[in-house]
């Protein structure tokens, strides 16, 4: 009796894993926030320099793709020092390489201090650098947790772009610059520098709450994980032996394809808007309202991927962010309502990218080296968010509207999700329905628990 209760008394109420979601809820708010305020920053700096759409473009896919290759380094990183130095190191270059931006007079300038400097340091700080410990904190819960976190992303979206695009109407892009600047050493360096951690082990926990004399179970979850393919799920999965398998490529392949709709969507949004007759304002506002969307569709397909599985989740958000990509192509056709609808669709779809794509990978590669295997698996992803602005861009300036990219993003959803379904993530891990909760605990599914 006196030892159960010792053994009560010392587990914490909270599992510090919800600590670390909140912390990432944070900082992804904070660096999103400055990735995606570049849509409008974007046509303030076309109108000071009189660049075409294409060359302004070219300075975000500079950033992504640099954001994507150096996330080798953020993976390899994340493994050997975690986010604790990590993420204050990658804030304080990212913070820096803002304020050198405010001083640009040319095209090269913008290519070097935001394309090459930014986009290394939000890989040290965003998406696949959490995705290299987030997923180890959980289990059952992997792709709901990863969801709450990755909505900072749309809060960033609602707060940080309609923010800048006032900023940028009252002081100019260059002072918004540097307000953006300081607002990331103020918050997100020394929130990760005291609250962040690694992996649950590093805390005496395992993953969903448990401790070590719990054998690291949770009570009360009518879900469990359970291995399906026992022999794929117990390799511990190295960089180089991932790189020699179908399921691997898949993984590349899908993320490229979402990653250059979702990509050049995002960033042309606002001025496809413009071209349609709406302010640049109503705009900003409507991307708000997108990455409001967002976050709720992170939450939302994060808890649907755990429960229904990673592929009919993901088919699911490919739907609606389709529909809500035809709400955009037909804002000439459809007044008043297009606008919304496709801030609310789109919003809700591309939400299931940050909760799926780093869940997925865990299912199929977890291991010691999973930072460095997800951070190439990204690398797909960067290639093809690099891709997708910049075309989305000269397409516009060669045919006069945004017609015929957005409407090849419809293939590019298609193909992003069927990868996603020959990758096949269901075939190493799912979560099941237990039959039963009793002494013996939750009834166990052919394969044994991971």
């Amino acid at each position: 009796m006196s030892n159960n209760h010792e053994r009560a008394d010392k587990t914490p109420r909270l599992f510090y894993g919800w600590i670390v979601v909140g912390v990432s809820f944070v900082t992804l708010a904070f660096g999103f926030g400055v990735w995606y305020s570049f849509s409008v920053f974007f046509l303030a700096v076309i109108k000071d320099f009189g660049w075409s759409r294409a060359a302004a473009s070219s300075i975000f896919s500079v950033f992504v793709i640099t954001q994507a290759t150096m996330g080798l380094l953020a993976g390899y990183l994340q493994d050997r020092f975690g986010p604790r130095i990590v993420i204050p190191f990658g804030t304080l270059i990212l913070a820096l390489a803002l304020a050198l931006t405010s001083r640009a007079q040319s095209l090269w300038y913008f290519y070097v201090c935001y394309g090459v400097f930014a986009g290394a340091s939000m890989s040290l700080l965003g998406f696949g650098s959490h995705s290299a410990f987030l997923p180890q904190w959980f289990e059952r819960k992997r792709g709901l947790a990863t969801g709450i976190a990755m909505s900072g992303i749309g809060f960033g979206m609602l707060l940080i772009v309609p923010l800048a695009e006032r900023s940028i109407t009252a002081y100019g892009w260059r002072t918004s610059y540097l307000l953006l600047s300081g607002s990331l050493l103020l918050f997100v360096a020394p929130l990760n520098l005291i609250f962040s951690r690694r992996r649950p082990a590093d805390m005496g926990l395992e993953p969903d709450g448990g401790g070590p004399e719990s054998g690291g179970e949770t009570t009360g979850s009518p879900w469990t994980m359970v291995v399906v393919d026992a022999q794929w799920a117990g390799r511990d999965w190295r960089f180089q032996d991932a790189l020699r398998t179908r399921r691997f490529w898949c993984l590349v392949g899908s993320f490229f394809c979402g990653a250059f709709v979702y990509q050049g969507t995002l960033l042309h949004a606002v001025s496809a808007m413009v071209d349609a007759g709406l302010g640049r304002d109503t705009g900003a506002n409507y991307f708000g309202i997108l990455g409001m969307a967002g976050a709720g569709g992170k939450i939302l397909f994060g808890y649907l991927s755990d429960v229904y599985g990673r592929e009919r989740a993901g088919t699911l958000a490919g739907c609606i962010a389709g529909a809500g990509i035809v709400c955009l192509i037909g804002l000439s056709y459809i007044p008043g309502s297009a606008p919304l609808l496709f801030a609310l669709l789109f919003g809700l779809g591309y939400g299931a990218v940050a909760p799926l794509f780093p869940s997925v990978t865990a299912d199929i590669f977890l291991g010691r080296s999973f930072g460095l295997i997800f951070a190439m698996v990204a690398i797909g992803g960067g290639l093809g968010g690099s891709m997708g602005p910049f075309l989305t861009g000269l397409l516009r300036d060669v045919t006069g509207s945004y017609t015929v990219p957005f409407t090849a993003f419809l293939g590019g959803l298609f193909f992003s999700y069927l990868l996603i379904w020959l990758a096949g993530p269901r075939k190493v891990r799912k979560m099941v329905k237990n039959r039963r909760q009793d002494k013996m605990g939750p009834a166990r599914a052919e394969g044994g628990h991971v």
